[in-house]
C-alpha cells in the first residue's frame, strides 16, 4: 500500500475535492490522496449547506471568486452531464437609509468586476415584488444573473466521482500527528497508525482547521460557529422569488413547495449570541426562529399569515475569527503546507475558485487565474485584516 504522495489533502468536503479536481484538470501528474475522517459526511459543513451563490460582496476577491464559481457550475454541469438544479433567481439585498450608501458603493464595485447587479428604488421594489412590505426600506439590489441556489449534494457527489476516476486515492482516517522540519511538512500520522509522507499538504478540514494546524504548532484563527436553518411552510408565500436578504440579517428563499430561512447573527444588533460551538453540537435553535426570524418574515411579507416549521437542522461555519475572510495559500514558514480555510459561510460558492487557486500554487508556485494573494496567511501574521460587509 502506497505511503508517499505528492499531494495529500486533509478533508474531502467540497473544498478538498475541488482542489483535487482542479489539480487533475490543470494536468498535475503526481500522486494525490484525500484523507477523510467521516466518509458518511454526516457532520460535514458541505452536507448542511443551503446551496447559495451570489456576487454581492464588498471585497473584490469575494466577487471574483463567486463569479468563477457560477461559471464553474454551468460548465461542470454541461461537461459532466449532471443536473445541478441551478435556480438562477438572484439575491435581493434590502437596505434601510443608514445602509443605502454602502449598498450603492458595493453595487458599483460589483459591476466594475462584471457582476450583473441592479440597484432598485423603493418604488421599483414595490413594482417588481408586490408581495414585499417596503416600509422602512430605502432601496435594494438584485442579482440578474449568476446568482441563486443549486444542489450542493449533487455537485459534491459528482466531484468525488470525478476525482476517483482520475486516480485520486481516498483514505479513511483522522490525522493525529503532523511531522515537520523547520521549513516543510514531512509526513502525517493517522489514527490507525499509518504514516503518510507528502510533498505538499493541504488543510481543507472546514471547522476543524484550527485544530489541525495546532499539530504543526501554528495558530490559525478558525473555529466552528453554529448556524440554524429552518424549512418552513407559509400560507400565500410567493412560490417564485429571489433569495430575500432583510437588513435584519434574516434571509428566505423557496425550496420546492416550502421555503428555507435563517439569520445572520452579526446583523441582529446583539440579539443573537454568536460564539464558538462544540463540533458535536448540531441542535437547531428553534427559539431563534420564534424570537427573530418569524416576526421579521411576517412583517416583511404581510400577506403570509404564518410561517410554520416543517423541519430544521444546524451546521457549522468554518468561521475565521480574525476577519471572516478565507485564508488561502502556503504558510509563511512551512512552504508546502497550504491553507484553504475560514470561508465563514461562503465556502460552498468559493470552493471552485479556492480549489483552482491552491492547485495553481502547487503546480506553478503562483496564481494564474485570480490574484488571491491578499487572502494569504501573511495578513494574519502582520495583523492586517480585510473587510467584507455582505456575509450571510
Amino acid at each position: 500500500m502506497q505511503n508517499t504522495y505528492d499531494v495529500i489533502i486533509i478533508g474531502s468536503g467540497i473544498v478538498g475535492v475541488s482542489t483535487a479536481w482542479h489539480l487533475r484538470g490543470i494536468d498535475f501528474a503526481g500522486s494525490i490522496a484525500i484523507v477523510e475522517r467521516d466518509p458518511s459526511f454526516s457532520h460535514s459543513s458541505t452536507a448542511h449547506a443551503v446551496g447559495g451563490i451570489w456576487q454581492q460582496f464588498s471585497l473584490k476577491e469575494n466577487i471574483q471568486m463567486a463569479l468563477y464559481g457560477a461559471k464553474f457550475l454551468k460548465e461542470f454541469a454541461k461537461d459532466q452531464n449532471v443536473d445541478l438544479d441551478f435556480q438562477e433567481h438572484g439575491y435581493l439585498f434590502l437596505a434601510e437609509e443608514e445602509g443605502l450608501d454602502a449598498l450603492h458603493a458595493n453595487v458599483e464595485r460589483q459591476r466594475r468586476h462584471k457582476a450583473d447587479i441592479a440597484p432598485l428604488t423603493p418604488s421599483l421594489l414595490q413594482q417588481h415584488f408586490p408581495w414585499l412590505n417596503t416600509d422602512g426600506l430605502a432601496g435594494g439590489a438584485l442579482g440578474l444573473s449568476n446568482e441563486g441556489w443549486f444542489d450542493s449534494h449533487r455537485l459534491h457527489s459528482a466531484l468525488r466521482s470525478a476525482v476517483r476516476d482520475w486516480e485520486v486515492t481516498l483514505i479513511k482516517g483522522s490525522v493525529t500527528e503532523i511531522d515537520h522540519a523547520d521549513t516543510e511538512i514531512r509526513s502525517i500520522m493517522l489514527d490507525n497508525g499509518r504514516r503518510l509522507k507528502c510533498g505538499h499538504l493541504v488543510n481543507a478540514t472546514g471547522p476543524n482547521a484550527g485544530n489541525l494546524t495546532r499539530m504543526a504548532r501554528i495558530r490559525l484563527p478558525i473555529e466552528p460557529r453554529k448556524r440554524s436553518i429552518f424549512v418552513v411552510h407559509g400560507k400565500s408565500a410567493p412560490a417564485e422569488m429571489p433569495v430575500l436578504v432583510d437588513p435584519s440579517g434574516v434571509f428566505l428563499r423557496p425550496e420546492g413547495p416550502f421555503h428555507i430561512c435563517g439569520v445572520t447573527p452579526a446583523k441582529t444588533a446583539g440579539k443573537v449570541e454568536d460564539r464558538r460551538c462544540d463540533l458535536s453540537d448540531f441542535e437547531p435553535d428553534r427559539e431563534l426562529f420564534e424570537s427573530i426570524i418569524r416576526p421579521t418574515l411576517e412583517a416583511r411579507l404581510p400577506d403570509v399569515k404564518e410561517f410554520k416549521i416543517v423541519r430544521s437542522w444546524a451546521g457549522h461555519y468554518d468561521y475565521n475569527s480574525f476577519d471572516q475572510i478565507a485564508v488561502l495559500g502556503p504558510h509563511t514558514r512551512l512552504a508546502n503546507f497550504y491553507f484553504a480555510n475560514g470561508f465563514s459561510g461562503i465556502g460552498l460558492q468559493q470552493a471552485p475558485a479556492a480549489g483552482r487557486a491552491v492547485a495553481e500554487l502547487i503546480l506553478h508556485g503562483a496564481y494564474q487565474t485570480l490574484d488571491l494573494s491578499r487572502l494569504g496567511f501573511e495578513r494574519i501574521v502582520e495583523n492586517q485584516p480585510l473587510e467584507e460587509e455582505n456575509l450571510i
